[in-house]
């Protein structure tokens, strides 16, 4: 992965062509592999000077995420060697969080096709409390020229399973924890679309009757709520906005307490099939 510029406010990464790993059952490009693209190009911009408030017993944990997902990207196949420039950009500071704002560019057009915005808490890794900033990020924020970037200013509502929401059971794995031993966050997008698939295959969702693969997703609003270890039975509520049969909500629990919940909005739009036996 080669980066092109590297500043501690911004860095742009190329991001090399996609392997088939990052491709679902369709054959398309899928936002948990979109979602993996982010993850791990992030720790890449960690290593190039990129602040992510990871030191001592300081770790950073996301709490809130918005992403908007271009339909185009999602309809990529292997065969089009699918190859991204990711923008990571520190946007805002508080005491104890700071915002960023990343995004996947197509080199060639300079198109945007992903956009995430998301809100970090500083974390005891110990206590697994909040911690306040030390004074040297403030100091060197200040020194970051002003944006015109903007970034989620609200906080998500409560999203509480209807009495007729649909529940399945999943099951945490020790490979889904990552270096702060819980459950990756890029895992619960995972568990919501596996979720909306046995949904829809057993005919709950209004309209969706296929696998939901099969539909792009347009927009996701998360919430991180609490944490899941390794090797417990989570329950995954999913159920349908009344007023736009697009609208998909989530709520994970770990023993009846809401850890993390979630808004899809999917395309009503199918990818095209894939020949796969050439792919």
């Amino acid at each position: 992965m080669q980066s092109k510029f590297a500043t501690g406010q911004q860095v742009d990464l190329m991001v090399p062509r996609l392997t088939a790993s990052y491709y679902d059952r369709t054959g398309h490009l899928t936002i948990v592999g979109i979602i993996r693209v982010l993850a791990e190009s992030f720790y890449e911009a960690e290593e190039k000077g990129f602040f992510t408030a990871k030191f001592g017993h300081m770790r950073a944990y996301t709490v809130q995420e918005d992403i908007f997902y271009s339909p185009k990207l999602q309809q990529k196949t292997p065969r089009d060697n699918v190859s991204l420039l990711h923008r990571v950009t520190f946007v805002s500071l508080g005491k104890t969080s700071f915002s960023i704002i990343q995004t996947l560019i197509d080199p060639l057009s300079m198109e945007q096709l992903v956009r995430l915005e998301s809100k970090v808490v500083s974390v005891d890794s110990e206590s697994r409390r909040p911690l306040k900033l030390p004074e040297w990020v403030n100091e060197t924020f200040s020194k970051f020229p002003k944006t015109d970037l903007t970034i989620m200013s609200t906080r998500q509502e409560d999203l509480i399973p209807p009495p007729d929401a649909f529940r399945t059971l999943t099951r945490s794995r020790p490979s889904d924890m990552d270096t702060n031993f819980h459950v990756n966050f890029a895992v619960f997008y995972r568990f919501c679309t596996d979720c909306a698939t046995e949904a829809s295959l057993a005919g709950y969702y209004r309209y969706y009757k296929e696998d939901m693969c099969w539909y792009p997703i347009l927009e996701t609003k998360v919430t991180f709520l609490g944490e899941a270890p390794s090797s417990v039975n989570l329950d995954v509520y999913s159920w349908q906005e009344t007023h736009d049969v697009q609208r998909f909500y989530f709520a994970i629990y770990l023993r009846n307490k809401r850890i993390f919940q979630a808004s899809f909005l999917y395309s009503m739009e199918k990818l095209t099939q894939q020949d796969l036996s050439k792919l």
